[in-house]
């Protein structure tokens, strides 16, 4: 099924450079790798399903583990056995924690953040940093602003636009009732498409959810990409993305697969360094354009019509 086509006002990508203690506070960084409640829950589980076969996969290997702890204890010892058996009983609650570890690691892949201003400001390093290759010296991070130019539900990342469902037609769906997932085990996908006004545009794509429902296009979003390169050429990452409420600029949805960002931290941030209050004022001054538009083309219809009688 193809969306109607739509015709959006658009605001341009706009990439700003995040200082290093930003990205420090609203990212998992190499010093601070400890999964936070939301970043937990993702390999916990968010449905009734996920739940159970997290537990499941967590109860065989305690079992399992726990009787290679025993036998082995003839080998190694009882005090390292039964040490051994300690962490393999509670690796049901122990596996979601692991797990997230390893993916707020994999975001950064142990490498250092650098600010983008950083190499060309600072004279005194501008020797060491002159024989380090750019794409070597770190990640640079930077927030994505852009606008939600259409939003769609399709059932494999790869599919056309031909193969695309409205969202509208989803509006009593829920993940515990997911009905792609029950006959093919994959579940639904949500397709955002962000564009600028020059064609420059991203495709995101993460699995569909109820909180995604209120998504439609024109509405900002927010998120961070991260590159080797200060022109941010090539990603070497990329976090979840905010959808913000066009009228206040609340949030209402968080959309990826994986919750990299701190959320209440990263919106503290957006209101502190003014992007929240600059989105607001834009979507203010595309309200003002269409009235003035609006109240020309009345003035227009009115003088035809007079011109007519």
């Amino acid at each position: 099924m193809t969306p109607s086509p739509r015709t959006l006002p658009q605001l341009s990508m706009s990439l700003i450079p995040i200082p290093v203690n930003e990205l420090q506070d609203i990212l998992p960084t190499p010093s601070s790798l400890t999964p936070n409640g939301d970043q937990y829950v993702t390999y916990f589980g968010r449905t009734p399903q996920q739940r159970y076969n997290s537990l499941f996969e967590g109860v065989s290997i305690a079992f399992l583990g726990s009787m290679f702890a025993y036998f082995i204890s003839f080998v190694i010892g009882q005090f390292l056995a039964t040490l051994l058996g300690v962490i393999f009983l509670f690796w049901p609650i122990l596996s979601p924690e692991f797990k997230a570890y390893q993916r707020n690691w994999e975001l950064v892949g142990g490498r250092e953040l650098v600010d983008v201003w950083m190499v060309d400001d600072v004279e005194e390093d501008q020797e060491y940093w002159r024989g380090i290759p750019e794409d070597k010296r770190g990640l640079y991070g930077a927030y994505y602003v852009t606008r939600i130019e259409d939003v769609c539900v399709v059932d494999d990342v790869r599919a056309s636009s031909e193969e695309e469902y409205e969202l509208e037609e989803f509006s009593e769906y829920t993940m515990a009732t997911d009905e792609l997932e029950s006959v093919t085990g994959l579940p639904w996908k949500l397709r955002l498409r962000l564009y600028d006004e020059e064609g420059r545009g991203m495709q995101v794509h993460s699995r569909m959810s109820e909180e995604y429902l209120d998504i439609r296009p024109g509405m900002n979003v927010v998120g961070v990409l991260l590159s080797t390169s200060k022109e941010f050429g090539e990603l070497a990452g990329m976090t979840d993305f905010c959808v913000l409420e066009e009228e206040d600029g609340a949030a209402i949805a968080w959309v990826g697969d994986y919750p990299y960002l701190d959320k209440d931290m990263f919106l503290r941030t957006l209101n502190e360094n003014g992007v929240t209050d600059s989105l607001l004022d834009f979507e203010q001054e595309m309200e003002e354009d269409e009235d003035m538009y609006d109240a020309g083309e009345e003035e227009v219809a009115e003088e035809y019509i007079n011109v007519d009688d």
